[in-house]
């Protein structure tokens, strides 16, 4: 039996004003696809996307009680189905081991595993009426263990992990779960870093310089639209880790 080739109209993005996810949300528009554009505070980035056409915006903070449920119920009522998810709400501050508190340990796990799986869970219904597919934003941290500290590569590890549980778990559903890790990527995470931690970065890269967000969304975009592929993890480094 063939797979349908998969659609890409109806998309939901969280994390949407960050920079990977102003990219993701651009990207799709720009192919013509309706997206829901979850976002906490930061509307600046979607803003200026605030008339195009197929474009609704949800401003929810995912890790509240019951936002994911609440997310799930935004979706326009014509929709009888969700074709992409696309998590890319996550990040952290850059912090040394020795100095992680036990809150932003356990604020780094809830926003950037937490959040994603409850996402899934919702929207599973309406992924599985379509035969859609998810893509979970890794890092290059969960492989290398990052300049970002103890907490963000260990929740980033775990995304990959929840990722090839969900594609096991929902392959039967005909839902696809894949994951994306990039890094150094142009982005307000990379820029918090100091010079030297960044000529170090660069150093070890093979193209010798940071990935662009717009390349990281259009690495989504394939992966959506490859129906052979479940419970991978893709690198989007610029040759930093090279297998």
């Amino acid at each position: 039996m063939t797979a349908a080739r998969p659609r890409l109209d109806r998309v939901v993005v969280t994390g949407a004003s960050g920079d990977l996810g102003a990219a993701v949300v651009a990207t799709c528009l720009e192919r013509g696809a309706a997206v829901v554009a979850q976002d906490r505070s930061r509307r600046d980035r979607l803003d200026g996307l605030g008339t195009t056409v197929g474009l609704h915006l949800c401003q929810l903070d995912l890790t509240e009680p019951g936002a994911a449920q609440a997310l799930a119920s935004s979706l326009p009522p014509q929709w009888d189905g969700v074709d992409l998810l696309v998590n890319c709400v996550g990040g952290a501050r850059p912090v040394a081991f020795t100095e992680v508190t036990d809150e932003e340990w356990h604020r780094c796990g809830q926003l950037n595993v937490d959040v994603p799986f409850f996402v899934m869970r919702e929207l599973l219904v309406p992924l599985r009426n379509a035969g859609g597919s998810v893509v979970n934003l890794s890092s290059v941290a969960a492989l290398t263990g990052g300049s970002f500290g103890p907490h963000y590569a260990a929740a980033k590890a775990a995304v990959i992990g929840l990722t090839r549980s969900a594609a096991r778990s929902l392959g039967p559903q005909g839902i696809r779960v894949n994951c994306v890790a990039p890094g150094p990527v142009a982005s307000a995470m990379t820029g918090s870093l100091d010079d030297r931690t960044m000529e170090a970065l660069l150093a070890g890269t093979a193209l010798g310089r940071v990935v662009r967000p717009e390349e990281v969304a259009d690495t989504i975009l394939g992966l959506a639209l490859t129906t052979g592929i479940t419970g991978q993890t893709l690198v989007v480094d610029g040759g930093r880790l090279l297998h």
